[in-house]
């Protein structure tokens, strides 16, 4: 979820939550894509039959990149939901993530880098308790 939808939706604390729970969930799924890989790997043997080999091989190939594609993704959440968890105190009352959003940024399309990923748009944001503007992002 985008930082801009999940505050207009769950509040900032709410979106932090999630975006923790979210990340967690694909390091728990990037670790038993090791275990598989590792499981695959303690019984591969080319004595076998080869539909048996191929079908190992073909599961330690493929549990290898998903694995290394959720950690990937997970390092990504956490980092953005630190880097935004950061920036969430107000400067001016030093009140922490009671936030509405407020500001032209928030309104802005999502962009995509290269590999497809979403890159992180600015999004102003507003104090609820002194209504200090600033920008995340």
């Amino acid at each position: 979820m985008e930082l801009a939808e999940g505050i207009r939706k769950k509040g900032f604390r709410g979106w932090y939550e999630r975006q923790l729970i979210e990340a967690h969930l694909f390091l728990i799924s990037g670790f038993l894509c090791l275990i598989m890989v590792i499981a695959s790997l303690e019984e591969f043997s080319l004595r076998t039959p080869a539909w048996e080999t191929l079908l190992r091989f073909t599961a330690m190939l493929g549990g290898s990149a998903v694995c290394l594609w959720a950690l990937k993704r997970y390092l990504v959440m956490l980092d953005f939901a630190e880097y935004a968890a950061e920036r969430s105190v107000c400067e001016k009352c030093a009140a922490y993530g009671g936030l509405d959003l407020g500001g032209a940024a928030a309104s802005r399309a999502p962009e995509q880098d290269e590999d497809g990923e979403r890159i992180a748009v600015p999004v102003g944001v507003r104090c609820r308790k002194c209504g200090h503007q600033w920008t995340i992002g």
